[in-house]
C-alpha cells in the first residue's frame, strides 16, 4: 500500500470514527429520555437501568472523542511528513 492509500484509508478510520461518535450521542439522547420516562412512569429499576446506560454511553463517547483526536494529530504528521498535503498537479 503506498503513502495515498494509506491516507485515504485513514480517512475511512476518521469518518467512522466520526459516524460511531455520532451513534453514542443518539445513544445518549434515547438512554436519557427513557430514563425520564421511566420516571414519569414511576418504574425506579427502569430509571436506575438507564440511568447506568447514560454513564456507560457518555464514558464511551468520552473515549471516542479521545481517540478522534489522538489520529487526527497522526493522520495529519502522516500527511505532512510525506507531502500529501500538497496539491497534486
Amino acid at each position: 500500500m503506498n503513502n495515498r492509500e494509506k491516507l485515504e484509508k485513514m480517512d475511512r478510520a476518521l469518518r467512522m470514527l466520526e459516524d460511531l461518535k455520532h451513534s453514542q450521542v443518539a445513544m445518549i439522547e434515547k438512554s436519557s429520555k427513557l430514563q425520564l420516562d421511566a420516571m414519569e412512569f414511576n418504574f425506579s429499576e427502569m430509571e436506575k437501568n438507564m440511568s447506568d446506560l447514560f454513564a456507560r454511553y457518555n464514558e464511551s463517547l468520552d473515549m471516542v472523542n479521545a481517540e478522534i483526536e489522538r489520529f487526527e494529530i497522526k493522520r495529519n504528521q502522516f500527511e505532512q511528513e510525506h507531502g500529501l498535503d500538497k496539491i497534486e498537479e
